[in-house]
């Protein structure tokens, strides 16, 4: 076993060596393993333990603002192991992955190795900080492992006492329940058709600039930061849910700047990452202090997260000097109109949701349409109700009119559930289409409105 793990190695440094020295400038090298004598590290069962803990760790530097690229994890010779590339200056990335060794329950497990592209390693005693110590006796780890000072014993009763200790994080089947609802939300309302106005896979809608490709490019850049908002409200139990708004919304921007690279400059979500993004987190606090993910929970929690961004925001516009050209069209019909998009509905609770979207939404599926005609009729309830800052953008107060003059007469014909109201809804989508009306406020709140539906399944 010894020429095996030593072979490992090896095997694992020349890997390093040789994907540090391919890096573009900015780039360094992470190599995780785990810090634990062969006998411990070889067993089956850290294998997913260490998963967990890299994945951890990866979503403590993104939180960071640090970005990872390229990243593998497998089991050679010598244990689990990952390994991933990053963007960031190595001492400052070391440090990072320092304080996640020293705040996580588990990090005091963790090993983890930051090489630049000069294949130079950023070590502790480069950042000025002393040798790791040891587990059981906090002495200094390598004299304890040169002298063989504790038992095989010792060891593995105090790793198991290290992982007794709740995770930093939430369980992982609680997580991915979350994260993976909110990524399959955004994509079940690009899928669905026809869709008034918006862009799905048979029609650009009102759009020129975009299609259902560019949607599903959008929906997988976005997909790791949902998991990012999960956990950001998950470590603010016990607290204010407004004390983590601060941090959310940095984490929403640079969520937006990984949505533009993706789409070339299209804005396909940047209302979705907000509104998404705080129910997300909101999920996450819920989940964490054992309370039940219902969706007036989580849309109350929401509200709460986003107290008083109404005025905030907008006053602060009111008195800015910035240029008009600046602005979004939510913030231009606001100082116009006082028009609160997007922003109103979340400080109220998403009402729009829970009183028309998700209703018509549940009493579709249960009187047997299929999920996606069950979502157009949801869309439709919307229309009538949200006061959607993309269409008076566009159309006005007299498009407004329209659309919910429209999607009424579509429901009232029956919606997705008669031939004569899936003509009317085909018809709305040719009419908006020509008229360059898109819902697209009422289409985030779509795919909200799924989110907190398929919260309510079981997470498996």
């Amino acid at each position: 076993m010894m020429r095996t793990v030593l072979e490992a190695r090896e095997d694992r440094w020349n890997r390093r060596k040789a994907l540090a020295a391919g890096l573009g400038e900015g780039w360094s090298v992470l190599s995780f393993t785990l810090r634990l004598p062969a006998f411990l590290r070889l067993e089956r069962r850290y294998e997913a333990i260490a998963g967990l803990l890299f994945d951890d760790l990866l979503v403590f530097l993104r939180e960071k603002g640090i970005e990872s690229g390229f990243r593998e994890f497998a089991t050679h010779g010598d244990g689990p192991e990952g390994m991933c590339t990053v963007r960031g200056n190595p001492q400052e990335v070391k440090m990072v992955c320092v304080e996640f060794e020293e705040t996580h329950p588990w990090g005091s497990l963790a090993d983890v190795d930051i090489m630049d592209s000069g294949q130079n390693v950023a070590g502790r005693s480069r950042i000025g900080l002393p040798p790791r110590k040891c587990l059981v006796c906090l002495n200094p780890a390598a004299a304890c492992v040169a002298g063989r000072i504790h038992s095989e014993e010792e060891i593995k009763r105090k790793v198991n006492e290290i992982l007794c200790t709740p995770p930093f994080f939430p369980s992982e089947r609680i997580i991915r329940h979350i994260s993976e609802s909110a990524g399959a939300a955004v994509l079940l309302e690009a899928a669905a058709t026809p869709k008034p106005g918006l862009v799905d896979p048979h029609s650009r809608g009102a759009h020129e600039d975009m299609d259902y490709f560019t949607f599903l490019v959008s929906a997988s850049a976005l997909a790791p930061w949902w998991d990012v908002f999960v956990r950001m409200g998950w470590n603010n139990r016990g607290k204010s849910p407004e004390s983590l708004f601060p941090e959310l919304r940095k984490a929403g921007l640079r969520a937006e700047k990984t949505m533009f690279a993706a789409t070339k400059g299209i804005n396909t979500h940047k209302g979705l990452v907000f509104s998404l993004g705080v129910l997300c987190a909101a999920a996450g606090m819920l989940a964490a202090e054992g309370h039940d993910l219902s969706p007036e929970n989580c849309a109350s929690c929401g509200a709460s997260m986003v107290r008083g961004i109404v005025e905030k925001d907008f006053s602060a516009i009111e008195n800015s000097s910035a240029d008009a050209g600046s602005l979004t069209a939510g913030e231009k019909l606001y100082l116009s109109q006082k028009k609160t998009g997007i922003r109103g509905e979340a400080e109220l609770g998403f009402p729009s949701v829970l009183h028309a979207g998700l209703p018509e939404l549940f009493s579709g599926i249960q009187a047997g349409l299929s999920l996606n005609d069950a979502m157009v009729n949801s869309l439709l309830s919307l229309l009538l109700i949200v006061e959607d800052t993309n269409i008076l953008s566009r159309g006005g107060k007299e498009g407004e009119c329209w659309v919910r003059k429209t999607a009424r007469e579509a429901l009232n014909a029956g919606g997705m559930a008669s031939e004569k109201g899936k003509e009317a809804v085909r018809k709305m989508d040719i009419l908006f289409s020509e008229k360059k009306l898109s819902p697209g406020g009422s289409a985030d709140l779509l795919a909200v409105t799924v989110f907190l539906y398929l919260l309510t399944q079981a997470s498996g």
